[in-house]
């Protein structure tokens, strides 16, 4: 069975986040590098290579940035709108544009939750500058873009629509979502009982793509957001991206060094930037360049959970290490039935 194992480059400068890389350098795609093969060869489940559950042949090859709406690389990576769904589903706060009394607009800092569908349901103080000019006019827009590093590198969305009050059941349930997710804020964000619930109903998304994407600008339709799955690993990536950069740092180099298509002895430092269910993004310093490269591995098929993903990123690492020493083992001799 045949499958493909894509390495794409990206030109958008991203920082390095956990120190493998200098950080003084930013991370920019060559301007050609000659494609890699890499052979994946598994036996039977009875032999060594227990692990390898198929038999794959897999070559890297260079994919370039996608524009804006196109949907070529929804087999390598997340669309537009799934990663939209992502960084809003792990933000949990943002910045709510509204419009003042005298036609300015207002930018405040706000929390929220999420219903089913990925809508905003917005956490108000009653008496907040924000909340009469909602009530005035409720046509306000939503920034969100992840705090912390590695997720700060995926993208930004901002949900434009407008807003309608909860009714006093679903404020009750959302009030009691709120407690639990944003347990911590205190002083001026801490939950009053008079805390108002309002949805915000969207109309379209403004999207912004970071890691492994041309940073281009994009609308995406209100449809296409909500239908939109946040990706599974979501709340996990962090922590693996962590782990495997302190723990595993012999691994992530090798994968690097595979992905760039230079020896290991020649490849100075990887990083682990972020993990999806398609694919792992990297930063990569070689001799071959005076910067970092970004990019991205793509898993011969989703991974379903975290574990799942470490399983997937071992893999890797051991198939880069068989291909760095020219490792291939024998496929034992099957009889006909």
């Amino acid at each position: 069975m045949e499958q493909i194992l894509h390495r794409s480059l990206t030109s958008n400068p991203v920082k390095p986040v956990l120190g493998n890389i200098v950080a003084h350098r930013q991370l920019v795609a060559p301007a050609h590098s000659s494609p890699a093969l890499l052979q994946l060869c598994d036996l039977q489940p009875s032999t060594r290579s227990r692990r390898h559950c198929t038999v794959l042949r897999a070559a890297a090859i260079l994919s370039p940035p996608t524009s804006p709406g196109t949907e070529a690389s929804a087999q390598t990576r997340p669309t537009s709108a799934e990663t939209a769904r992502t960084i809003v589903d792990i933000s949990h706060f943002g910045t709510l544009s509204t419009v003042s009394e005298t036609g300015s607009p207002l930018g405040t800092f706000i929390t929220y939750v999420l219903d089913e569908r990925g809508e905003a349901l917005l956490r108000l103080r009653a008496d907040a500058v924000h909340t009469r000019n909602l009530q005035r006019n409720p046509q306000c827009s939503l920034f969100i873009q992840p705090q912390d590093l590695p997720a700060r590198l995926l993208a930004r969305a901002t949900l434009i629509g407008e807003v309608a009050p909860l009714d006093s059941s679903a404020a009750a349930a959302a009030a009691q979502q709120h407690a639990l997710l944003h347990y911590s804020s205190s002083g001026i964000d801490a939950p009053q009982p008079t805390d108002l619930f309002y949805r915000l109903n969207i109309h379209e998304c403004f999207y912004v793509g970071g890691i492994g994407s041309t940073s281009a600008a994009e609308y995406l339709d209100a449809e296409l957001y909500r239908s939109a799955e946040p990706d599974p690993l979501r709340r996990d990536a962090p922590a693996l991206v962590s782990t495997f950069n302190r723990e595993r740092t012999e691994d992530v180099l090798r994968v690097g060094a595979f992905a760039v298509g230079q020896p290991i002895e020649q490849t100075y430092a990887a990083e682990l930037l972020w993990i999806d269910k398609q694919g792992v993004y990297l930063s990569v310093l070689t001799a071959a360049a005076e910067a970092a490269v970004v990019c991205r591995v793509t898993f011969h098929r989703p991974v379903l959970d975290e574990r799942d993903a470490r399983s997937v990123l071992t893999l890797l690492a051991q198939v880069a290490w068989e291909r760095e020493r020219s490792y291939e083992p024998a496929v034992p001799a099957t009889s006909s039935p």
